[in-house]
C-alpha cells in the first residue's frame, strides 16, 4: 500500500502514479520609505498533497474508485492520511477532484482516465480512528461478510506466517502477475502502432501489479539468515519491472513500437530471473513442509 486516506487505499498496483507535496509560509510585506519592503513572518501555511491516479478496469473499477473520492469530498470531513510506511501525516480534506478521460464506452462509462486529487491539511479538532486487532470494526456491521456470520475481525489467536512463508507467498504472487503480464504483452505485440498505443494503460497496469509483491519478496528475503541472494534477486527483478514501466512513459505514435519492444524485453528478463530461482524457492518450501522454517 502506498498510502491511505480514511478508508480509501492508494496502491501502486491500483494506479497511483504520482504524489506532489507543497508547503508554504505566510509573510506580510510592509512598505518602507526609500527602501525595499520589509517581510514579516505571519505563520506557516497549510500543507497540500496532489495525487495523480490512473483509472482503468485492470487497476480496479474506475466508477467505484471515483465514487469513493467524490464521497470523501462531499462529506466535508477531515480524514487521516497515512503513508504505507506507517507515517501519520495528519488529517486532510479533499479540496479538488479533476478527471481527464482518455477512453470511454459508448454509454459513457470510463475505461481509461487520469484523476487528480488535491488534499489540504486540516488543523481543527480531529480524532483519528484506529482499528484495533481482535475487535470488530463497527463500520463493517452491514457487510455481506457479517450477514453470513463472518465478522471482519483479526483474531489474536491466528498465527502469523513465518518469514520464509512470506517470501514464498510474495514470490508466488509476483510470478503469477508476471506470467499474466507476459500474456498481455504477447497479445498486444502483433497489433499496429495505434493499437499498441491504446493498450499502454493496460500494460502499465499489469506491470504495476508486480511491484508490491516484489518489494515484499525483497524485504522478507533480506530478513532470512541466508536470504541475501534472494534479496538481490528481488531487487534485480524489480528493476526490470520498473524498466518495463519506464519504457512506456512517455510514449507517442512515433516511438511506441520501439518503447514497447524495450518494455517487453525488460518484462521477459524479469520473468526469466524469477524462474531461475525455482530450485532455491523449492528448497524453502521443503523447509516449511518439514516445519523447519
Amino acid at each position: 500500500m502506498f498510502a491511505i486516506l480514511g478508508d480509501i487505499e492508494f496502491t501502486v498496483a491500483g494506479g497511483i502514479s504520482g504524489m506532489e507535496w507543497r508547503s508554504s509560509a505566510d509573510w506580510a510585506e510592509h512598505a518602507r520609505i526609500r527602501g525595499k519592503p520589509l517581510l514579516e513572518w505571519v505563520g506557516e501555511g497549510l500543507d497540500e498533497y496532489n495525487l495523480t491516479i490512473e483509472l482503468h478496469p485492470l487497476l480496479g473499477d474506475p466508477q467505484v474508485r471515483l465514487h469513493a473520492l467524490r464521497q470523501a469530498k462531499s462529506s466535508h470531513q477531515p480524514l487521516a492520511l497515512v503513508m504505507g510506511s506507517g507515517e501519520y501525516l495528519g488529517p486532510y480534506v479533499v479540496t479538488d477532484l479533476s478527471q481527464a478521460t482518455r477512453r470511454a464506452t459508448a454509454n459513457g462509462h470510463t475505461q481509461a482516465a487520469t484523476l487528480q486529487v488535491s488534499l489540504r491539511e486540516y488543523t481543527g479538532a480531529f480524532t483519528r480512528k484506529v482499528n484495533r486487532p481482535g475487535v470488530i470494526d463497527p463500520s463493517s456491521s452491514s457487510t455481506a461478510q457479517q450477514k453470513d456470520g463472518s465478522p471482519s475481525l483479526i483474531s489474536r489467536l491466528t498465527p502469523s506466517p513465518s518469514t520464509t512463508q512470506q517470501v514464498l507467498g510474495h514470490a508466488k504472487t509476483a510470478t503469477n502477475v508476471l506470467k499474466a503480464g507476459q500474456n498481455v504483452y504477447d497479445a498486444v505485440k502483433s497489433g499496429n502502432p495505434s493499437m499498441i498505443l491504446g493498450q499502454v494503460p493496460q500494460l502499465l497496469g499489469v506491470t504495476a501489479r508486480a511491484i508490491e509483491p516484489l518489494q515484499g519478496f525483497k524485504a522478507f528475503a533480506g530478513l532470512l539468515e541466508d536470504g541475501a541472494d534472494l534479496s538481490r534477486l528481488g531487487d534485480d527483478v524489480l528493476g526490470n519491472v520498473l524498466g518495463a514501466r519506464g519504457s512506456l512513459n512517455p510514449v507517442d505514435l512515433g516511438n511506441i513500437v520501439d518503447r514497447f519492444t524495450a518494455s517487453h524485453e525488460s518484462l521477459t528478463q524479469a520473468m526469466g530471473k524469477l524462474d531461475s530461482a525455482g530450485p532455491r524457492l523449492a528448497g524453502l518450501a521443503a523447509q516449511v513442509l518439514t516445519r523447519r522454517a
